[in-house]
Formats: structure tokens, sequence, C-alpha cells
């Protein structure tokens, strides 16, 4: 889940001619594995440079798409806050430009750089046209091995974009009200640490100094692309990325078991002054409980997709538990969500109603899921099999999406799960699996976050 997000510079300017010239004889050890037997032109074929995971999908379009995903999110962090000031500064002053000389050369090549945090990894991207390949992994390459990280650069630029992301995660329910969700659930530790730092916490300029020192090596990081051979991108990888180091501090990349406690906080919130719009005040409520792992339980997936929320025809309400409630309560939306992380996830309903009827709804959901516990209808496990097909399938399809899976896989495991065991998985999954998982949700501690008026929004025990 990423949620947060800082852009370098918008794609403007026409594409010129890179000026980096190629690494001759380069020496690339591969491992194709190819992803998704359904489509050839999504699939990505894992490689290796100096020690560096990469996994490139050729899929033939005029525009390319890299990331470097760094083991470096929350999860990680030293201390609070960390990771999501390196995440803001990534793209300033290197060894070879000036951030000012690097926004000039990127609009003069028509493409952008930016980044992104999710629970375990930073995320730098790259999106700009075919044929400028050289240009933009030298500028990913020095991002890591080169960056200045000047004191300067800090108190003017990064800081100030703390602040605003911060900010922005405080005004937007949905966003704050996910990230108190594994907050509360983990107990802030591990899958717990918040996306954005704190005001109570402040971030010293040496804080991010260290933490990038102990971060960035080969060994901690992948290199994604899409419209890009795997042999080029590795290539080029092989010769921008020499300079770094080859390996991470242990005690920054050692992973620690998330705990999964559950629990309850309530955030209180009020729409901005300008915002009239009735939907600005509704109520907001998150119910949670221990899910499991990204990709380790698929009738989780097929939980999520038959008690749905969302409708398959716009402009009209779905057939699925979730949305027959929405249907019932003028304003409302339920919707299911299904967390994955490398070893840990939450599974849960989120609704968003008036708050004089979001305990009411917030119970019909509830019960929803206890029928699907009880007892589920053949057509209904087909119907939900086949849309969670389809998000898998959606998901390689989008870049972005991709690009975010496909690195987490590289980074936890060392491959990448095919589409085609995904599909197999799912359509394995019938009447008894799902209704052991549900059961097996529900037996755990539920987390539960309200955000809105918390005078008025219920507490957990009047929803379960």
């Amino acid at each position: 889940m990423s949620l947060a997000r800082s852009v370098l510079t918008p794609a403007s300017s026409r594409g010129l001619v890179a000026a980096v010239a190629r690494l001759a004889g380069a020496s690339v050890s591969s491992s194709s594995s190819s992803v998704g037997g359904i489509a050839a032109r999504r699939s990505f074929t894992t490689t290796s440079a100096d020690s560096i995971k990469v996994a490139a999908a050729d899929d033939g379009s005029a525009t390319t798409t890299i990331t470097v995903a760094i083991k470096a999110g929350p999860r990680y962090e030293s201390s609070p806050g960390v990771a999501h000031a390196l995440k803001n500064f990534f793209f300033k002053a290197n060894h070879k430009r000036s951030a000012l000389a690097l926004i000039r050369e990127a609009e003069l090549y028509g493409g952008f750089f930016s980044s992104s945090t999710t629970k375990e990894h930073i995320l730098l991207t790259a999106d700009f046209l075919r044929g400028d390949e050289d240009f933009f992994v030298e500028v990913l390459g020095d991002a890591v091995s080169q960056a200045k990280f000047a004191r300067h650069e800090y108190s003017e630029s990064v800081v100030p974009l703390i602040q605003s992301d911060a900010e922005f995660a405080a005004a937007n329910p949905l966003v704050s009200g996910f990230d108190q969700l594994t907050s509360t659930a983990y107990r802030n530790r591990g899958l717990g640490a918040s996306l954005f730092a704190s005001h109570s916490s402040p971030i010293s300029y040496s804080d991010v100094q260290h933490y990038a020192k102990s971060v960035l090596a080969k060994n901690n990081l992948a290199v994604l692309g899409s419209g890009i051979e795997s042999e080029k991108l590795a290539k080029l990888v092989q010769q921008h990325f020499a300079p770094l180091s080859p390996s991470a501090s242990s005690a920054s990349t050692t992973k620690t078991p998330s705990t999964y406690y559950g629990g309850e906080h309530r955030v209180q919130y009020a729409p901005a002054h300008h915002d009239s719009s009735a939907r600005a005040s509704f109520g907001h409520v998150f119910l949670a409980f221990e899910g499991a792992a990204n990709g380790a339980s698929p009738e989780l997936a097929v939980l999520r997709s038959l008690l749905g929320g969302e409708s398959s025809v716009k402009w009209s309400k779905g057939q699925s538990p979730l949305s027959a409630i929405s249907a019932q309560a003028p304003g409302a939306t339920v919707s299911a969500f299904n967390l994955g992380f490398s070893d840990a996830g939450l599974f849960g309903i989120h609704v968003s109603a008036p708050h004089e009827r979001i305990a009411a709804v917030a119970k019909s959901a509830m019960n929803a899921l206890k029928e699907i516990a009880s007892q589920s209808k053949v057509d209904d496990i087909k119907r939900a099999v086949a849309k969670a097909k389809f998000e898998a399938a959606a998901t390689l399809e989008g870049r972005a999406a991709s690009h975010e899976a496909v690195s987490s896989q590289l980074l936890e495991s060392g491959s990448v799960s095919t589409l085609d065991s995904v599909f197999s998985a799912l359509d394995k999954v019938d009447a008894s699996a799902l209704s052991k998982a549900a059961e097996k949700l529900l037996k755990s501690k539920p987390t539960t976050v309200v955000v809105g008026d918390v005078h008025k929004l219920p507490y957990a025990d009047e929803c379960l």
C-alpha cells in the first residue's frame, strides 16, 4: 500500500538523444523467470546485475518506466519518521548534478522522477520516452550512490515536503485511517510504524544521513523496468549502480516479525472550512482482523471479492453483500479490503456514512462477514473467484502496481510468482476453505479505527 508520494518534475519537453555510452562487455548473470503465462506482453524476466536483482517486461510501448525499490520503508527505520524523510531527500543534489540541473535535464528529456513509500519499501521511479534509458538509469543510480544529502537542502526542501505530506494525510480520512489501522494492529512497531513523520518525533539531519548510509546497498534493492529489455536494463544497472556499497547494515535491514495485537483507536476529524460537501463530513469506521502475508491466502483474496462493495457497472449498485448494504443506507459506502505484507496482513471492512447511520451500517457489514463464515453459495464463490482473478491480472497490467508487487517479491523472496500459479490457487478455493478462512479471521482480536466526530462514532463492541 503506497500512500506517501512526491514528484520531482512533470513530463514536459521533447526527449533528446542520451549521451551516456554503454558499458562494453558488461558481465551480467541471468536467471530467467517469466511472470504471467496468460499475456506475454506483461511477463517479467528476472536477472541479476552485479548482485542487484533486476526484472523487466518489454511490452513494446513508446514509454518506459523504471523503479528502484529499496528495503528501507518505515518497518526498517532506525527512528520514527526517518524513512519518510529519506523518501523526500532523493533527487536532490548529487556529486554529478545540482538539483536544478537535474530538473532541467529531466524536463529536456520529457520525463519525470518520483518517490513513494510503502510500509516496507521506498520506491524511486522514472517515467520517460523509450530510447532515453541511459540518462534516466544513470540518474537513478546517482540518486542511491552519489547523493550529497546536503544539510541546507534538508532544511530548505525536505522538511517542508515532510510537513506537506503529514498535513495531506491528516486532512484525508482514508489515508489517516489506514495508517492508524496498521499502527493500532501492530502497536507502532514494525509494520505498525507510520508512513508519515510526526511533529512529536522530530527527525534530525544526521538521523536521515545515517539511515541512508545503512540501507543504500546493492543487496538491499531491486530494479524493475517496463518498456525495456531485461538484458539492456541489467547492463545499465551494472554500469550506473557500480559505486553503490555491496552490503547494507544488518542492523537496519533485519526484519523483526510483526506481532498482531489488535485494539481500538479514535481519530477526531473535521473537514476543512471551505469543504461544504455532505460527504466530507461523513464518519469512517475501519474494522480489521489478522489476515495473511501477501499471496499466502488465496481464500482471503476470494473473500474480499465475495464481500465486494463496488459495482461492476457504472452508476449502478453491485450485487455483493456489502453493495446491498450500501444500497439500503443512502449515502453510505461499504467495501472490503485485504492488505498483505511480506509476513503478515490485515483483512477488514471500511464504512463511510453519516454519523447517525454509521453504527447500523457497520454492524450490518460485520453480519455479512459472519454469514459467509457459516455458509457460501457455489455461484457466489464462482463469481468471486473470477473477480479475484481479474484483480490479480489488472495488478500485473498496471505499471505502478506491478512494480510495487514484483519488487516486493524480489526483495523478500528473490523470486516472483507467476500469474498462472495465482490463478491455479484461486481456482482451488471452495465453500469449505472460504468458511474456514472467515472463521479464522473472526477468532482474532479485532482492530477498530474510527475517524470523524468521535463523540458520535460507535465503539468496537457496538459494531461487532
